[in-house]
């Protein structure tokens, strides 16, 4: 294709010809017309430089001769993919279609870090996907994970999902948000007939953040039917969340129950010496090398998850090579150009780390007041003003819906609304007790 040929000679003035011919060049042309070209990257790691450093640029001046925009359309080389049949313009649209989360590469059992305390999960997940021979299906069923964000849980259900794909079982791994979605659309769409008979054909169905369905009535009864269908066919069913179910909120009886049927286990974040040992491993399947002072200043800086790790330790080897004849090798990135080149995940790290426990905590100790009083029903001034400036921070901060924020405070989210708008209201005012309140407040829950 002339268009992409160009572009790629005007990078290299850009970027430099090793850069492009490391990471571009290497792209797989897999057709092309007037204004679409699809590209296929060999990995993940290539497809997520692609779209940190070339998606902006391509937007901008990426055209055919008639000046036109030419989209890219960038998938990851897999050998359970099948390329999809290009629709002829005079065919309608179909009124309705499936997406599903694509499954990462990197997300397998053998790059799961291991250790005694989730050993137990580990076998087990091993057993159900087949690593150690054939895949022994509905051991128990459900297998409900729960964790914090960070322990592991997406990796887990993808690495089961890769492995059970490997033997010829049709295994569907989706997000609670995405399954929400094909919900939603089916019924605007009338189609659920074939969302149905998507799910309920499924071999095994692993569904990622169940806590996510909380206060979504349509998406819990097809989740309930579609649970009943799978379990009584004997189909494995594979569920995590945040929380143990006992401590899911919003979520009917009925499926809470059913969630608890087979086998729940607990996830950990992983401490120091193992998230070293995960940095060290990405660093290994990159084959790239960094000072042990960078090491360490990526360990003490992104302690969120380890997916902020392991982000951040790739998007310092991406950029890296950003800077063509001048690209700096990673054995010799210091400290110093590490925290200029990552600033942005630096500045998302901070905000990551702040909680709605931190807040309360924070805006009590200014008042000096308890948490339990800001949570409590006491309607005193005392307690109703620290209580209006916390909510406002959790809608400001975390930008948390409403609903969720009146879970937290136990008030209707009416009330929560009211709140966040006065305290809004007050700082645009300049309000004497407003402002300098919550700007204590806030450095309070950035430092602690």
């Amino acid at each position: 294709m002339q268009a992409w040929n160009h572009f790629l000679l005007v990078q290299e003035h850009e970027l430099g010809t090793d850069t492009v011919n490391r990471w571009l060049r290497t792209l797989k042309v897999v057709r092309f017309d007037a204004c679409n070209l699809y590209l296929e990257a060999k990995d993940s790691f290539q497809a997520n430089w692609f779209e940190e450093h070339l998606r902006k640029k391509i937007r901008n001046n990426f055209v055919n001769n008639n000046n036109t925009p030419i989209h890219i359309h960038l998938s990851v080389a897999s050998k359970e993919k099948t390329p999809s049949r290009r629709r002829n313009k005079s065919e309608p649209a179909p009124a309705y279609t499936m997406r599903f989360d694509e499954l990462d590469p990197s997300c397998n059992l053998d790059t799961f870090l291991v250790t005694e305390k989730n050993l137990i999960v580990h076998k087990l997940f091993s057993k159900t996907s087949g690593k150690d021979g054939e895949p022994e299906i509905a051991i128990f069923n459900p297998i409900y994970i729960h964790g914090p964000m960070g322990s592991g849980k997406t990796h887990l259900l993808m690495a089961a999902a890769q492995e059970l794909n490997k033997h010829n079982l049709k295994s569907l791994y989706i997000r609670a948000e995405t399954f929400t979605d094909h919900v939603i659309n089916a019924i605007r769409a009338g189609e659920m007939h074939l969302f149905r008979n998507t799910y309920r054909n499924a071999d095994v169905l692993l569904i990622d953040g169940v806590h996510l369905f909380s206060r979504k009535g349509a998406t819990q009864e097809e989740l309930f039917h579609t649970f009943n269908t799978l379990h009584l066919a004997g189909k494995q069913i594979i569920l995590s969340s945040l929380c143990p179910p006992s401590e899911l909120q919003a979520i009917e009886a009925r499926l809470i129950s059913r969630f608890e049927w087979g086998i729940v286990l607990p996830l950990e974040v992983a401490d120091k010496p193992q998230r070293q040992r995960i940095m060290q491993q990405r660093l290994d399947m990159m084959n790239c090398q960094l000072h042990q002072k960078v090491q360490d200043f990526l360990l003490e800086t992104f302690v969120s998850t380890t997916s902020s790790l392991c982000r951040a330790v790739e998007a310092l080897i991406l950029r890296s090579h950003m800077h063509g004849k001048n690209s700096v090798p990673t054995h010799l990135i210091t400290v110093i150009w590490a925290k200029e080149t990552l600033k942005d995940l630096i500045e998302e790290e901070l905000k990551a780390e702040i909680t709605t426990g931190k807040i309360v905590q924070s805006t009590a100790e200014y008042y000096g007041i308890r948490s339990e009083d800001i949570l409590g029903k006491a309607q005193s001034r005392d307690c109703t003003l620290p209580r209006q400036i916390a909510m406002f921070l959790c809608r400001d901060l975390l930008k948390m819906p409403y609903m969720r924020i009146g879970d937290l405070f136990e008030r209707d989210h009416s009330t929560v609304m009211s709140s966040v708008k006065q305290v809004g209201k007050s700082l645009e005012d300049d309000s004497n007790e407003i402002v300098p309140a919550v700007q204590v407040i806030r450095k309070k829950i950035r430092q602690s």
